[in-house]
């Protein structure tokens, strides 16, 4: 099979090396996090995550990130685009502040075990502590432990293991003996059509420096109440300024050819795709669309391109991946 059947209806193992991970921490590690993203992370308790954004300076999305509070301290995720960027940022807010980052990339190790299979793989591995640990929750596992969050990009079961380098293949090897000796490695090309199918979007790619957080329909990311919230005046501004939306829609036929398609309802222009992939599950594809405001919602029916390929808009998930259908019977 291939690697998108396998994240679909088994488990695989995607290698997230060069994903961005940071560690924060000092007496001051709240105030350093809490001034640069949109989530009140001083309610974020130890062993739980919260998915948030860096706004921009003019209101838009400098990066999409997971936060982690540690005992001492955070772990920060974030894209490989944003890697530098994060990495600024934090450095800026830590700059007179009792706050230490550190870079991890190169010292841990980052795999994400996915799929409706994953939590029994990840049971045989590490033991009965796995079925303890809730979506958002995060436990470390083994001895010597690897830190394992439950965070989701994808649609499935998604464990996100991290610990030092040295001990990344042991952890391989421990995973692959617990799904009876199969090659659980998957390349990264099946994760940006499962992202997609479920509504996530990526910064680098789905998100344009000119777009707003409303724009990116992103704003659930931000506590609007924190009074040291990151380029709020922007964000009133652009508040009211909305032109376009992202949509998730579904397209007739194969992607390639889709990207930056216009959107058309009768003749007129109404949107752009920004991205798209196709999708084995629909036998259609699956892309993110800016439309104009006012047409931004699910269940409208438009041509997409020269072609006049059939679209419609959908309300996230396109569709329920079988770990939630199997949790609900």
């Amino acid at each position: 099979m291939n690697d998108y059947q396998r994240l679909r209806n088994h488990a695989g193992l995607a290698d997230l090396q060069g994903w961005a991970r940071f560690e924060l921490s000092g007496s001051q590690a709240t105030d350093a996090l809490d001034a640069v993203v949109g989530a009140n992370v001083r309610d974020l308790f130890e062993g739980r995550a919260v998915n948030t954004l860096i706004p921009s300076p003019t209101g838009g999305v400098e990066a999409i990130v997971w936060a982690i509070a540690l005992e001492d301290g955070f772990r920060i995720l974030g894209e490989p685009a944003d890697r530098e960027g994060i990495r600024a940022i934090l450095d800026e807010s830590t700059t007179g502040r009792d706050a230490v980052l550190q870079d991890m990339r190169d010292e841990t190790f980052a795999l994400a075990l996915i799929g409706p299979e994953a939590e029994k793989v990840a049971w045989k591995a590490f033991g009965d502590d796995v079925h303890s640990i809730a979506f958002l929750n995060v436990l470390p596992l083994g001895n010597p432990a690897v830190t394992a969050a439950r965070i989701g990009y994808f649609g499935e079961y998604e464990l996100h293991l991290c610990g030092e380098f040295a001990r990344k293949q042991t952890v391989i090897d421990a995973l692959e003996q617990a799904a009876d000796g199969r090659d659980l490695m998957v390349g990264e090309g099946a994760l940006a059509v499962m992202m997609t199918e479920m509504g996530t979007v990526s910064r680098a790619r789905d998100v344009p420096s000119d777009i707003s957080v409303f724009e990116a329909g992103l704003q659930w990311m931000i506590d609007f109440r924190k009074e040291n919230l990151r380029a709020c005046v922007e964000l009133e501004r652009r508040k009211g300024s909305v032109r376009h939306k992202c949509v998730l829609m579904i397209v007739d036929g194969e992607a390639d050819g889709l990207g930056d398609q216009t959107v058309f309802i009768e003749d007129r222009d109404i949107g752009r795709i920004r991205s798209a992939f196709h999708s084995e599950t629909l036998g259609r594809s699956v892309a993110f669309a800016y439309l104009v405001e006012d047409l931004a919602m699910p269940g409208l029916t438009c041509a997409v391109g020269s072609g006049r390929r059939t679209g419609e808009t959908v309300s996230a998930p396109a569709f329920l991946g079988r770990s939630i259908l199997d949790s609900l019977g």
